[in-house]
């Protein structure tokens, strides 16, 4: 789980991918506020993944989101375990559907399960709040 001294970490592999339009951007704050909602992937003491699970417990389903992985990381399945870690602490919250929103690396998610859906099936909350990271 994510601490406040991960944030910095946090910051310098999600950074690129929010500059290019892969993630959405955060400030500080924001990071901060959710910061409960992360993990995180370290080796000798540097972060070198993250992902957050943003639960809607009275829906029964939660966001996947911010997952990113350092680039000297990439392809070591860092990712893939994320990802695992993130639908084992959903199904322990009981959690009974995961959903994303991306427009991008869309194939990752369908080879791991994920499928298109309508809009209209997350949470409402959700749909209307934008400011949700």
């Amino acid at each position: 789980m994510a601490m406040v001294t991960d944030l910095s970490g946090i910051k310098r592999i999600v950074q690129p991918l929010e500059d290019s339009g892969v993630l959405v951007q955060r400030t500080d704050e924001e990071l901060l506020k959710t910061l409960d909602s992360f993990v995180v992937v370290e080796r000798e003491g540097q972060i070198i993944a993250c992902a957050a699970l943003f639960p809607f417990f009275e829906e029964k389903c939660g966001e996947v989101a911010a997952i990113a992985v350092s680039p000297e990381c990439r392809g070591q399945g860092q990712g893939d375990k994320l990802l695992d870690f993130i639908e084992k602490k959903a199904s322990s919250l009981n959690l009974e559907m995961l959903f994303l929103l991306t427009t991008r690396a869309a194939d990752w998610f369908k080879r791991r399960g994920f499928s298109e859906c309508s809009i209209d099936m997350i949470p409402e909350k959700r749909r209307k709040d934008q400011s949700i990271p």
